[in-house]
Order: C-alpha cells, then sequence, then structure tokens
C-alpha cells in the first residue's frame, strides 16, 4: 500500500484528519495478535504502530476507525454487504494507521521548525471550515460535536491540522509558480473537450432535423432543470433575462424552427421558438408591451475556460505533488513501524 494522500489546498486537518478521508487502499484482513491468539483482539493498550517512537495504540485506532466508519456511513450514506463489515473495519483500521503516520511525521517537523500560529492563521483556518462545511449544512460548532471523534479530541486534531496547514504554507506554498505556457496548454485541453462537448450537441440537433421529438428529446438529453418541461423555459422580451448569444438568436428565429448550436456562458444550446407575442402600443389605459417570444431550449454545459480557475487548477495539483514529495522526504529520515499491518508503506524511502 503506497501512501498517497489528497491533500487540501488548505487547512489539511479536514482533509486527514476529521472526516475528510484519504485514498482509498486495498487493506489486508490481517488479524491484530493479542493474547487470546492470532485472531484475538488486542487490549486497548496494544501497539499498532509508531514513528519515531511515538505509539499508535489499538484503542485509539479503534476509536478512529469507528469514527470514520460511521462518519462514512452517516454523511455519505456507506453502504456495508452482509457479511463485509470486518473487510470494512479492516479498511477504516489501515487508514487511520495511514492518518496517524501522517500526522505524527508532519507534527514533528513542524515542531523542529518551530512553526507557530498567528491569529490570522487561526481566522483563516475557520472560515475555510464554515466554507467547507457549507455543503453538510453544519456549523463549526457542529464539526465539533459532530465529527467522528469526541468534541475534545476534534478540537486538539483541528488546531493540529492547522500547524501542518502552516507548515505547508511555509514549505510547499513558496515554491508554486504557474507560466503562461501552462495556462495555454490547459486552455487547449478545455477547449477539446469543448469542441467534443458541441459535436455531441450537433448530432443531436440532426436528429431533430430529421424529425425527432424536441420535448422528448429535451427530456432525455438536456442538462438544464427545463429539461423536466420539455426544455420550455418560458416567455421572454428583448432586454438581457437571456443571455445575449441566446437572445439574439432566438428573436431571428421563426416558430418551430430548429435553431443552430449556440454558445452561451452556459454552455451550447439548441432553442426552438414555440409563440411569438408581437409589440402592442400604448394606449390611454395600458402601458406598452414590447415584443416577447415563448422559448425552449436544450443544453449542453460547458467548461468554462477562465484564466484564474485554471490558474488555480494548476496551483491545486502542484500543490499536491508538493506536499506529496515532502511527505516522502520526511518519511525517508523517519522511522516507522506498523505492527499490526506489516505489509504496509508509507511511501517510496528505501527498505519500505
Amino acid at each position: 500500500m503506497k501512501g498517497k494522500l489528497p491533500f487540501a489546498l488548505s487547512t489539511a486537518c479536514l482533509a486527514v484528519f476529521c472526516f475528510f478521508g484519504c485514498e482509498k487502499e486495498k487493506g489486508s484482513s490481517v488479524d491484530a495478535p493479542g493474547k487470546g491468539g492470532a485472531s484475538a483482539v488486542p487490549d486497548d493498550g496494544y501497539v499498532v504502530a509508531q514513528v519515531d517512537g511515538t505509539p499508535l495504540t489499538w484503542g485509539e485506532m479503534e476509536k478512529r476507525a469507528n469514527g470514520f466508519l460511521q462518519d462514512d456511513i452517516n454523511v455519505n450514506h456507506l453502504m456495508i454487504p452482509k457479511g463485509k463489515m470486518e473487510e470494512a473495519k479492516t479498511f477504516f483500521r489501515r487508514k487511520a494507521v495511514n492518518t496517524f503516520v501522517f500526522k505524527t511525521v508532519m507534527m514533528n517537523e513542524a515542531l523542529r521548525r518551530k512553526i507557530k500560529l498567528s491569529p490570522l492563521d487561526e481566522r483563516e483556518s475557520y472560515q475555510n471550515l464554515a466554507r467547507t462545511l457549507e455543503k453538510r449544512h453544519w456549523t463549526t460548532n457542529d464539526f465539533f460535536n459532530k465529527g467522528p471523534l469526541d468534541p475534545a479530541t476534534m478540537r486538539r486534531e483541528f488546531q493540529d491540522g492547522m500547524v501542518i496547514d502552516k507548515l505547508l504554507k511555509v514549505v510547499v506554498r513558496p515554491t508554486l509558480k504557474v507560466v503562461d505556457e501552462e495556462i495555454r496548454v490547459h486552455s487547449a485541453q478545455l477547449q477539446q473537450t469543448n469542441d467534443l462537448i458541441r459535436a455531441r450537441l450537433e448530432n443531436v440537433r440532426q436528429q431533430l432535423l430529421k424529425g425527432a421529438d424536441f420535448e422528448q428529446t429535451a427530456r432525455a438529453v438536456s442538462e438544464c432543470p427545463s429539461s423536466k418541461k420539455g426544455g420550455d423555459i418560458g416567455e421572454f422580451a428583448r432586454g438581457g433575462r437571456l443571455p445575449k448569444e441566446v437572445e439574439e438568436q432566438a428573436f431571428r428565429q421563426d416558430i418551430g424552427e430548429i435553431g443552430p448550436v449556440v454558445r452561451s456562458s452556459l454552455g451550447y444550446h439548441i432553442l426552438k421558438v414555440t409563440a411569438k407575442m408581437p409589440k402592442r402600443a400604448k394606449t390611454d389605459t395600458t402601458p406598452e408591451v414590447p415584443e416577447s417570444i415563448r422559448l425552449s431550449h436544450i443544453l449542453f454545459r460547458s467548461i468554462p475556460i477562465n484564466r484564474k480557475a485554471i490558474s488555480d487548477v494548476i496551483l491545486k495539483l502542484k500543490y499536491d505533488q508538493g506536499v506529496n514529495e515532502f511527505y516522502q522526504k520526511l518519511l525517508s529520515t523517519a522511522s516507522v513501524e506498523c505492527f499490526l499491518y506489516p505489509d504496509m508503506t508509507f511511501g517510496n524511502e528505501p527498505g519500505k
């Protein structure tokens, strides 16, 4: 097993120590040695692994493994097939060992470098935590009180995670740089993907021109919520409610016509005008009513090609690689032993 972990660009503890897990590993079903024989459950104090003399006991590993397991069940709706619970427990035990090794190696290095947190570091970490928890509809208090470990442990782990994140900011982030050529290459790759998306929609258009039903096709393939209504997105007058490219094309089309593929900031559209309402002049009792149309469309979403977004993606990839390389470098000089799962390795260091 290789100890490659996915590292968040900020607040490392979110990805490693709490409930945002590490890379899935194929765990063996090796049972822990104990006083009662090879298949017996060890005492809580049995040392399953150690890093530079710092031990991980069976009891601590079990607490963390059970927390990871329950969180995956409660939040990610993990379904464990009948008869596979022990296999699942083994997987999460190995995950607990893996995260212990990462944390201990990193914390030892942070101590050696005398990494200290500033109030700004802590404020940014809590802000990042709040943003990450939005998808769970949790507050930061929920994070500590509902997490896979007890609240006091969750707070200690989060504090350690902030220290590790500060270490990575000091060591890894200054090495990151994105050059124009990288952005150009990445943009070209994204454009190739968008070209394929447009070609797929053009094939749909050809089927419509041959007589395929627009509403049924929209229900089947459109990536807009309006697909549930056969592509109908309502009535529109000129004036900006529609993307500019869509509005200009739609008001040129005849009722029932299958228009050409049009690109907007949303993606690629096929338009069909289903009704036209002419302009009505102002009277003594009614205001002027502008020309309007009723419009249906089929949408295939494209990938936005934005310089900043592309730069962020490249930086994230480089950050992940840099953190992993830094971790493996630390592992090469650390003393890491895993007594419970002797087959586990945690990097590319010699002898593992």
